[in-house]
């Protein structure tokens, strides 16, 4: 059995190709029949072709683009430096409107009929409907990850070392849960994973709001998605992609990827990995 385990645990090799982008990115999000990329040093948002890999076009937001969101027909942007919510057409690539939001926004995320930003500098999650700011919440210190699902969105707070629950018919936090270092989440099934600073992601049943299981991974994970069953966790500090089954919480293979790899996007067929100190986009 210790073979066996040992076998399953593996930097496994494959073919990646790259698109260089020119400067280190964050966010990424599909939409218009493209993978739309987050320019964290140039500021603008990059259409790149799921094809052929090449940049399409690029779309002045700002200075400092985090995270994105795809919404009907829309990618959203936020903008960390000049503490905006960018609306880009995402057939036509223009941009349709800037909303200011909270001080250094960090994370965007579409989920009942409204944008959701998490604003790190100022503790508050703000909520735009219709292009309108409709509600500022209150949520703690330095907001990160947030992520719409299961009836609820959930915010992680990683100063204070919390998750909080906020309900989108009350606009008001329903509950919290401690958890050290939190940053990224996303949902399958009924739980939420959340990727923590202390080399750690932890699994939340959206039931009971109680972790359930923690996998031990490389350093610094954060941008994590789902491909099929399998939790990819981007470890930006160990330049690799670590593999999670979500059932055991192990992680089952390493997948080497140079640049500080930030974010994961399954879309197309491919699996698309964002550079926090590298200047391409990488898709595996």
């Amino acid at each position: 059995m210790k073979l066996l385990a040992a076998a399953l645990l593996t930097f496994f090799a494959g073919p990646a190709a790259t698109t260089q982008i020119g400067s280190p990115t964050f966010g990424l999000a599909t939409g218009g029949g493209s993978v739309w990329v987050g320019g964290v040093g140039s500021g603008d948002l990059i259409r790149v072709d799921p094809a052929s890999g090449k940049v399409l076009a690029r779309v002045t937001v700002g200075a400092r683009v985090f995270n994105l969101a795809a919404a009907p027909g829309v990618i959203w942007a936020v903008d960390n430096a000049l503490s905006t919510a960018v609306r880009v057409d995402a057939k036509t690539g223009k941009v349709t409107q800037r909303v200011p939001v909270g001080f250094q926004p960090y994370d965007i995320e579409w989920g009942f009929g409204s944008a959701w930003v998490a604003n790190a500098g100022d503790g508050t999650v703000w909520r735009i409907t219709n292009g309108n700011v409709v509600k500022k919440i209150k949520i703690g210190t330095e907001p990160n990850g947030l992520t719409a699902y299961r009836g609820a969105v959930w915010v992680s707070d990683h100063t204070l070392g919390k998750v909080v629950r906020i309900d989108p018919a009350t606009n008001k936090v329903t509950g919290t849960v401690r958890l050290a270092g939190a940053d990224w989440i996303v949902g399958l099934g009924d739980s939420i994973y959340v990727s923590q600073e202390t080399n750690r992601v932890s699994r939340i049943s959206v039931r009971t709001f109680t972790v359930t299981g923690v996998a031990k991974v490389a350093r610094n994970p954060l941008g994590s998605t789902f491909v099929g069953k399998q939790l990819w966790v981007p470890c930006i500090d160990a330049n690799e992609v670590d593999i999670v089954d979500p059932a055991t919480m192990r992680v089952v293979a390493r997948k080497p990827v140079a640049g500080g790899p930030i974010v994961v996007l399954s879309a197309f067929g491919k699996k698309w990995v964002s550079q926090s100190t590298g200047t391409k986009l990488v898709r595996l």
